[in-house]
């Protein structure tokens, strides 16, 4: 019921900075940052997975969202959540939400509430991710399967070029 009434209350916050919130061109990638659902690692290997970010010029930061620890992996759990949007003061949620990138890929499939209000939550110049039901929560969306990360990551490239120009 709790934890109900904190998404809840975190979803309107997060859905009023998403109308507000205005994509820009990137002219030099240095902060990207990643969220990734746990479900998408059942048939991809994380190592893969950043192997093909790392081919983005910048720093890349990955966070997970799973009930379960993964060792050297930032990781978000449900019962991080915190109310207005935020997370838990001493969670990596928290001091993944806290940082600026110039583009944040959305990894994942299904949109949970986690997911939804850490990425909408995030501050990010553009963000990007696969086409989902909530259309406001990417501006750039990539119309792949997960397991197709080499076409994800050539397809975002060649997107970002063209709206850099």
């Amino acid at each position: 019921m709790l934890q109900k009434l904190k998404i809840n209350s975190a979803k309107k916050v997060v859905e009023e900075k998403l109308l507000s919130r205005r994509p820009k061109a990137i002219k030099t990638m240095q902060n990207i940052g990643v969220i990734i659902d746990a479900e998408v690692l059942q048939n991809l290997q994380l190592e893969d997975l950043k192997k093909a970010f790392q081919s983005f010029s910048g720093s890349v930061s990955y966070i997970i969202l799973s009930e379960k620890e993964i060792e050297g992996e930032k990781v978000v759990k449900k019962k991080d959540l915190a109310w207005k949007a935020s997370f838990k003061p001493e969670t990596a949620a928290n001091e993944f939400q806290q940082q600026e990138f110039d583009l944040l890929i959305n990894y994942f499939k299904e949109v949970k509430p986690e997911l939804f209000i850490l990425s909408g939550s995030t501050s990010a110049k553009l963000k990007t991710g696969f086409s989902l039901e909530e259309k406001q929560l990417n501006d750039l969306e990539i119309n792949v399967k997960p397991e197709e990360v080499s076409l994800f990551t050539s397809e975002v490239k060649k997107y970002l070029s063209i709206i850099n120009q």
